[in-house]
């Protein structure tokens, strides 16, 4: 069904006035009369950087007219001070009318700040989008709030619209106290500069990673990924960058509580991953290829961990698999061990099928296997530590 321009203004700014921090002024607010006769709604905010206007215009009204007068008024007095050395004024004018009234959708050119017109057909709710001057809202809130007009939804009464305007001053209060903020800043530096950097390292290897199907490298390298994400978001939430902290679901909760519990997930997550990155099987050290592998009682070696060494108890087993070599190496590969009476070697590779063989350890001491192929031109020597115990 149709709606008017007051339908969608009270029914999207209901949304947009906590979380994009905008208050609502009078049609008879003497500091906008230059504007006021083109719109049927002023919502401003003037706090930060990037103070803006949001207007709305109704049939018969010029948001054109309307846009230059507040984008001439913002200009002059949203300026640079000693507390805000850099400001960024925007205004966008949301023109809501029948198709056939509705001025084009767009930045506005000559403009004394970024200005643009969203239009909204009031007919068919159809929301066009063009243009994002500073401090806009997201054009969301008012495809929502078409959407839920055309299907007959009540629209939100004055109060409602009051009650969404008080809430902007307890949604400013949502950041931490100061000194946790200042203990929270701290700890996730320290943690950025230890595990930050190797996420970023992560992101890159993880395409190598998966194509090699090392799933512990694989694990390792996501677990990194994952606390650069989480270093992230934190920092997001305590700095407000992008007004995350009245975004965030959770963080940007009015209720003390409710953001008390986001907080004290969000470190037990990131706690968590932090300890899930030390539980990662150490498989990837190359001077211990049997590292992680339960009890060290059966170990498997493969040809990536050629000139490296493991380490398996006593009365365990040691395979080595050698099948990553070109098949055309597989027949006659010989397998030998140094010091059989520590390290035997138990089976061999059948005829013509892959190199694979097992060895036992027997006793504690230190052994070494070999395997090359029938040409020599493929060789593999792995040292291995027995002892009575794991390490």
């Amino acid at each position: 069904m149709p709606f008017t321009v007051e339908d969608l203004a009270r029914t999207s700014l209901v949304g947009i006035l906590p979380r994009s921090r905008y208050r609502l002024a009078a049609q008879s607010d003497a500091r906008f009369q230059s504007f006021a006769g083109n719109t049927a709604r002023i919502a401003y905010r003037q706090q930060g950087a990037t103070p803006a206007f949001l207007l709305f215009s109704g049939p018969g009204q010029n948001p054109q007219a309307a846009a230059m007068a507040a984008s001439t008024w913002a200009e002059a007095n949203w300026r640079p001070n000693a507390i805000q050395r850099r400001v960024r004024p925007g205004v966008v004018v949301v023109h809501v009318a029948p198709g056939n009234q509705l001025t084009p959708a767009g930045p506005l050119t000559g403009s004394a700040v970024p200005a643009a017109i969203w239009t909204v057909d009031s007919d068919s709710g159809r929301v066009a989008v063009a243009g994002t001057p500073p401090g806009s809202p997201g054009g969301g809130e008012l495809k929502r709030a078409a959407a839920a007009l055309l299907k007959g939804a009540p629209v939100p009464s004055l109060g409602e619209l009051d009650l969404a305007e008080r809430n902007v001053m307890q949604v400013r209060t949502v950041g931490v106290p100061r000194i946790a903020g200042g203990v929270l800043s701290i700890c996730l530096i320290l943690v950025a500069l230890r595990y930050g950097l190797a996420g970023v390292f992560g992101l890159f290897a993880l395409p190598t990673a998966i194509a090699s199907g090392n799933l512990a490298e694989i694990g390792l390298l996501v677990v990194g990924v994952l606390i650069l994400a989480g270093i992230l978001l934190g920092l997001g939430v305590l700095l407000n960058i992008g007004n995350l902290a009245f975004r965030v679901p959770g963080f940007s909760s009015p209720v003390p509580r409710t953001r008390n519990l986001a907080w004290g997930g969000y470190v037990a997550a990131m706690v968590g991953l932090v300890v899930a990155q030390g539980a990662v099987p150490s498989a990837l050290n190359p001077n211990n290829v049997g590292a992680g592998q339960t009890q060290y009682l059966h170990v498997a070696a493969t040809t990536s961990d050629d000139g490296s060494e493991t380490y398996v108890t006593a009365g365990g087993d040691l395979t080595v698999d050698l099948s990553g070599w070109p098949p055309t190496e597989w027949p006659g590969v010989q397998f030998r061990t140094s010091n059989p009476s520590v390290l035997s070697l138990d089976t061999t590779p059948a005829t013509n099928g892959k190199p694979i063989a097992k060895f036992t350890a027997h006793q504690a001491g230190a052994s070494r296997v070999d395997a090359t192929s029938t040409d020599g031109r493929c060789t593999f020597q792995l040292r291995v530590d027995v002892g009575a115990t794991a390490p």
